[in-house]
């Protein structure tokens, strides 16, 4: 009893803390509060990048045509990008925005580039963080190609009372933290106030691809919808840009905690937001939303799935 006491206090102490913290790094920013387009459809699609995706697209082409698509880092390397011509693309990971374009740099944020600059011949809405503003990508799509609108999103990390929390993100004052670019764009969509959201490509799956060599090395293989598993190695995951040190297995799954505790907060947020989300991979660990079976082009079967609720607190 006095343990639990003396955990609720401490709890309600961090909860202060992070809360004035991000007021505090709100007013610092807030000339960059986020103002995001309106849906063109009340149902949006998001596609990861995973494995499984090559089912999805395989089965459900009809019925992602009727949906607003919304695609994610480097899904531009497959010619779907071309055929589906979707409405929404999100870009996350900072190295597309300290790409200065040199023959020596990654040849995987080329191609995605390029594919922008010559393939991108409809309306399409690029979100990037508020901090990509001054890049070497955002300077030649401006020079290139004016089909694509540039939406700026705020990523400055809010924390703390649930409820000042889904505020300041509802308003466009922050997000919550963002392991990876499917958190942050789903958290995107369920700002636009879609009706629906339906993920497609979510495998989640890293954890099946970690090895540690005989070194101590932690080795990954990441594989992606576009590409030839087979033809893909485990590589060492480093620290650092030096290549000193690779990560722990430790933590390597501290990473992947963050990944799916912030599943379930973005179930906490979509649901104060009244926006419904709904996991329709094939194949995916997240077990934050409902999962669907998509059955015909125009409609989708719910599976019984649990939905709990573990970030409620008292008011």
């Amino acid at each position: 009893m006095i343990e639990r006491g003396f955990k609720s206090v401490n709890q309600w102490v961090s909860n202060l803390l992070a809360s004035l913290l991000s007021l505090l790094k709100v007013a610092i920013r807030l000339q960059h509060r986020t103002r995001l387009p309106t849906p063109r459809q009340p149902i949006c699609s998001v596609l990861g990048n995973g494995p499984s995706l090559n089912q999805s697209l395989a089965l459900h082409t009809d019925f992602l045509r009727q949906t607003e698509l919304v695609c994610v880092n480097n899904f531009a390397h497959s010619p779907v990008f071309a055929q589906l011509k979707p409405q929404n693309y999100v870009l996350f990971d900072p190295a597309y925005f300290t790409y200065q374009g040199g023959p020596d740099e990654r040849p995987d944020i080329r191609q995605t580039i390029t594919a922008f600059v010559e393939q991108v011949d409809w309306s399409m809405t690029l979100y990037v963080p508020q901090f990509a503003n001054d890049s070497y990508l955002l300077r030649l799509l401006a020079e290139k190609n004016p089909r694509i609108d540039i939406a700026r999103f705020n990523y400055t990390v809010v924390d703390g009372f649930q409820r000042l929390t889904f505020w300041l993100c509802a308003n466009g004052f922050g997000m919550m933290q963002s392991q990876n670019v499917i958190i942050a764009t789903l958290a995107l969509m369920i700002n636009r106030r879609f009706s629906t959201i339906y993920l497609f490509g979510a495998d989640t799956s890293w954890h099946e691809q970690i090895r540690v060599s005989d070194q101590n090395q932690l080795l990954m293989q990441q594989t992606h919808f576009y590409e030839d598993a087979s033809k893909v190695a485990h590589v060492p995951v480093y620290t650092d840009a030096g290549q000193q040190q690779t990560w722990s297995m430790a933590s390597q799954f501290l990473s992947l905690h963050k990944v799916f505790r912030g599943y379930e907060r973005l179930q906490a947020y979509a649901r104060y937001r009244d926006v419904a989300v709904l996991n329709a991979s094939v194949k995916s660990y997240i077990d934050a939303f409902t999962r669907v079976v998509i059955s015909q082009p125009s409609s989708a079967v719910t599976t019984p799935a649990p939905d709990p609720d573990p970030l409620s607190e008292p008011a």
